[in-house]
């Protein structure tokens, strides 16, 4: 995977589920859809996410540990849930924020995300 073209896209909001819908899209073939949210609140965000991947057609499985072309899914507290996403790939996540895109070491975000899930296909 090219990682820097990732890093050169500017994404729509939500920039995190954005450049998690073109990696899949483009690197494994999955047409995942864009979620669809009735507010911006950090719950109707973590809903949305959870929707995509836990009653999905594209045969999404929460994983223990992340494999390449995984969904990290991240929040900052228990309280808070989760409200962020990324792309695991060669020991690093891939994610974008309103800031730009960035390819971080899974540690480091686990430093800054006190809540991670890994969601993978099935088939990967």
């Amino acid at each position: 995977m090219n990682v820097s073209m990732y890093q050169a896209k500017v994404y729509p909001s939500p920039p995190c589920w954005e450049l998690a819908v073109d990696v899949l899209t483009t690197e494994r073939g999955v047409t995942a859809t864009a979620y669809k949210t009735i507010s911006g609140s950090v719950r109707s965000i973590a809903s949305a996410f959870r929707l995509q991947l836990h009653k999905s057609a594209h045969g999404f499985e929460q994983v223990a540990e992340p494999v390449d072309f995984a969904v990290v899914l991240m929040g900052r507290t228990p309280r808070l849930g989760i409200h962020h996403c990324g792309i695991f790939y060669g020991g690093k996540v891939l994610h974008a924020t309103d800031s730009g895109t960035f390819y971080q070491p899974l540690a480091q975000l686990q430093a800054e995300y006190q809540v991670i899930e890994f969601w993978a296909r099935a088939d990967a």
